[in-house]
């Protein structure tokens, strides 16, 4: 008796679940007009969506006599028509207006053993709204719920899917206006030195893919979006790639510029013997050394990619690299490796004696000058 018990308990436990998990579904094809609905548009009619629905049962009867077969579209201004059909015979339909329409479960609970229950549902005249811009849209939803609006089990979906050409239009040009913007930072830079190969090959193929959605978005709606994200997608890449490049100019401008420094630095210290410690040589080493720390944090953030940070480092460093090397061309002409008059005291005695030649050359002239005006 206790197994019995068990057994059945087991078995109470086993229908239980499986009419919680037990679903709406359809017999046989379910028709649309028109036929292709996964590129509707704000303001389209959906002609018609109809087709045969099996019920779950409910223990020995064909659907619970406590629950609600409830039909929902999104769609505005629909007309339904809905029939039972019972043991193959179709009884008249009933017809509703609107988003909503419900057949009572006293209206679909018979007997299992005798009677075999379907619904007939036609759903016209639907028409996508206004304010639905993209996305997903319930053309019709069938479910079962209980006295409490719960739904039970599983329901029955036929979907559409929106496309607002309006709006993809904006995106279009928004994207469009992204790449040109994308085009004339690319020619600045490369009008700088910076090397654009890479954001060249990414703006490319931003182009095509925008030139494709340009082409697509009346023929071919649906691969619009897919065709705005990857130019979107490259036009992201191509930026990226920019600023890396440029970053990059700017580093290695400025390690060009320390190692000059450090070359004058190295000349101060083995050909003109200053020592270190020398208050100006001092000043340009310290002005060098703060460029060096500057110009390693650039590329520590180059290599992490944080190109824009690394460009301002590297920046920093190039300024202070100039100024060092500015102090540096002070200090060669102070030490007289600069442009200056050269020093003619050497040579005044040489000039004299140049001074006195001439002047005796010059007696000697004008007196045989007037000598033959005399004679003359």
């Amino acid at each position: 008796m206790k197994r019995l018990s068990v057994f059945l308990l087991v078995t109470f436990v086993f229908l239980c679940l499986v009419q919680a998990g037990a679903a709406i579904t359809h017999e046989g094809q379910i028709t649309t007009t028109p036929s292709q609905l996964n590129a509707l548009k704000p303001g389209d009619i959906v002609s018609e969506v109809s087709g045969t629905l099996l019920l779950p049962p409910n223990g020995d009867q064909t659907f619970n006599l406590d629950d609600t077969l409830d039909f929902y579209t999104q769609l505005d201004n629909a007309k339904w028509s809905i029939s039972i059909i019972i043991n193959d015979i179709e009884n008249p339909p009933r017809t509703f207006g609107g988003k909503h329409a419900s057949i009572l479960g006293m209206d679909l609970a018979y007997v299992s053993s005798k009677y075999a229950v379907k619904v007939k549902f036609t759903m016209e005249n639907g028409v996508v709204p206004a304010s639905f811009n993209s996305g997903d849209i319930i053309l019709v939803r069938a479910l079962e719920d209980d006295a409490q609006s719960n739904q039970v089990g599983a329901g029955f979906y036929v979907n559409g899917t929106v496309i607002n050409t309006q709006a993809l239009n904006v995106t279009l040009n928004t994207v469009a206006s992204n790449l040109a913007d994308l085009k004339t930072a690319i020619d600045a830079k490369q009008s700088n030195g910076v090397d654009v190969t890479k954001a060249l090959q990414d703006y490319q193929a931003a182009k095509q893919a925008l030139a494709n959605a340009e082409a697509s978005i009346y023929s071919s709606p649906t691969s619009v979006q897919s065709l705005l994200d990857t130019a979107t997608s490259n036009i992201n890449d191509a930026t990226i790639a920019l600023d890396q490049a440029w970053a990059d100019q700017s580093v290695q401008q400025a390690k060009t510029m320390l190692a000059s420094v450090d070359g004058l630095i190295n000349e101060f210290t083995v050909n003109d013997s200053l020592k270190t410690t020398d208050s100006r040589l001092v000043a340009i080493i310290n002005k060098r050394d703060l460029a060096a720390q500057a110009i390693s944090n650039a590329n520590d953030l180059f290599t992490t990619g944080t190109y824009s940070t690394a460009r301002s480092k590297a920046n920093e460093g190039n300024t202070l690299a100039n100024q060092a090397w500015n102090l540096s061309l002070d200090l060669k002409t102070e030490l007289g490796q600069g442009f200056s008059l050269p020093n003619l005291s050497a040579f005044l005695p040489i000039l004299a004696v140049v001074a006195v030649v001439l002047i005796i050359a010059g007696v000697v002239i004008y007196r045989k000058k007037t000598h033959w005006d005399e004679l003359g």
